[in-house]
């Protein structure tokens, strides 16, 4: 952080999803001692990070009990979801009583990519999955809470997309299109898309100078922020991200008034710093 000068960062548990069969108890627990550890890094360094909670999902009942006590209690700056849960994706039915409790409270929600189940096995992807699940199921994560109503049915939950969005600008208008087919035939729910995807925040993290002027199609600069992906983006490769990063809003006068928002400003007004 000091080497790229950072002075905030927001800590969260990525994969694997902390659930496990057979053993929904020892999940549970788990999730209380990653959460009350991450809220003592905070209270300790109050100034340098702040966090979010994992989730024993896909106990939904569990799961909505420890998000209460996350963000009243342990100070929790919103909820970590995986984009998928053993297979319960955001935008479940099943997620219902969770979206209320995180409603009510505001909640600052991330989503990190989780490998889908089941991959078939011999197949490229199955293998690395970072390279093509991760981006295709956080997309897959995206369009079902979209698609299933729940951006518009929760207002007050604000949703972080990992990855410049994903390959969520590359379908952004094609899924407006095909709404206009399935809605009639009831295939998808009558939802406002444009204004769904206009509430979405995204983080940067990856290859961002490359992939910025794609996202900037279907959102607008108040709505990106600086992502390091630390530590499974290499520090020296963060550094060079960020670089990356700094030089193109520099170079690029559509952009430049944006840097101080795209680098730090959304996210401060985002989680109150």
């Amino acid at each position: 952080m000091d080497q790229c000068g950072i002075e905030w960062s927001l800590i969260a548990l990525s994969s694997p999803q902390p659930y496990f069969s057979g053993a929904e108890k020892e999940s549970i627990e788990t999730c209380r001692q990653l959460n009350t550890e991450a809220s003592g890094i905070k209270k300790q360094y109050p100034d340098r990070f702040g966090f979010q909670a994992c989730l024993p999902l896909p106990d939904v009942d569990a799961a909505a009990e420890e998000a209460v006590y996350a963000l009243d209690v342990l100070d929790a700056d919103g909820i970590k979801f995986a984009s998928n849960s053993r297979g319960l994706y955001p935008g479940d039915p099943a997620l219902e009583p969770l979206m209320a409790e995180s409603d009510k409270r505001h909640a600052v929600c991330n989503i990190h990519p989780h490998r889908p189940e089941p991959i078939k096995e011999g197949g490229f992807s199955a293998g690395p999955a970072p390279l093509f699940e991760f981006i295709a199921d956080t997309t897959r994560a995206v369009l079902n809470l979209v698609g299933n109503g729940v951006i518009e049915r929760y207002p007050n939950i604000t949703w972080i997309i990992p990855h410049c969005g994903s390959f969520l600008p590359n379908i952004y208008q094609r899924f407006i299109g095909i709404s206009h087919i399935l809605v009639p035939k009831g295939m998808m729910q009558d939802i406002d898309i444009k204004g769904s995807f206009e509430k979405l925040y995204y983080d940067i993290a990856g290859n961002p100078a490359e992939l910025l002027d794609l996202l900037l199609t279907m959102t607008t600069p108040d709505h990106i922020m600086y992502g390091s992906d630390f530590p499974f983006t290499p520090a020296s490769a963060a550094e060079e991200n960020l670089k990356q990063v700094i030089k193109m809003l520099d170079q690029r006068k559509d952009l430049r008034s944006c840097k101080e928002a795209v680098l730090y400003g959304n996210a401060a007004a985002l989680f109150k710093l």
